[in-house]
């Protein structure tokens, strides 16, 4: 029994990667990869990200947290507008909401007391 659930994941899964948005998203990250301008750009976000985790520690009393953020804030309206940036997102998100459903199917056709995520990832309570 446990090979024709592993065989019928097996199945899921190749259907879920022949999806257009499963492929686009995977072309997409290639291109974000390949554009030195974006990797550069997701370097400064990411390490503005971890210096703005690291004012927080202190809060209200690190004297350059309100500069931080702003910076912190700039570059990611720059980074998550840029078009391969926000498409890939908007896929990501979106493949995400697939599995998401998929789950809470198998899960409610099981017993409809199994726990599952909801839209935002909290565990529903029964």
């Amino acid at each position: 029994m446990n090979n024709i659930i592993w065989n019928a994941v097996d199945e899921l899964v190749l259907e879920i990667k022949s999806l257009k948005s499963y492929t686009r998203l995977l072309e997409l990250k290639q291109l974000i990869d390949k554009d030195q301008i974006l990797k550069e750009l997701i370097l400064e976000f990411n390490k503005l990200k971890l210096k703005y985790e690291e004012a927080l520690v202190y809060g209200d009393y690190h004297p350059d947290l309100q500069n931080i953020k702003i910076s912190l804030a700039k570059t990611k309206e720059l980074l998550f507008n840029h078009q391969l940036i926000h498409e890939y997102k908007r896929l990501e998100k979106e493949l995400q909401m697939t599995l998401d459903e998929i789950s809470r199917n198998i899960a409610q056709t099981v017993s409809p007391k199994i726990r599952y995520p909801n839209e935002i990832g909290l565990i529903n309570k029964h």
